[in-house]
């Protein structure tokens, strides 16, 4: 399996499954090992797997925030 299907995979199981961005984006980080490639081929493969959408965005959101290192605004922060 490839190392991007493996990051599919797991960031689609922390979307469902963490409610915690920090541990999961760290997870995210560490099977990654800074290969950035791997990291958007997750995200494209995110857009064409058959999840709900809710789930799609937040495991995209995951890979995005490992990516780049951003973090997404809270609803709180607004």
């Amino acid at each position: 399996m490839a190392l991007a299907d493996v990051l599919t995979e797991r960031a689609l199981t922390l979307a469902r499954d963490t409610f915690d961005d920090e541990p999961a984006i760290a997870e995210l980080l560490s099977l990654a090992h800074d290969d950035r490639e791997a990291l958007d081929l997750a995200i494209e493969a995110c857009l064409a797997r058959p999840d709900s959408l809710a789930i799609r965005q937040r495991a995209i959101e995951l890979l995005a925030n490992a990516r780049y290192g951003e973090r997404t605004p809270d609803a709180s922060d607004s």
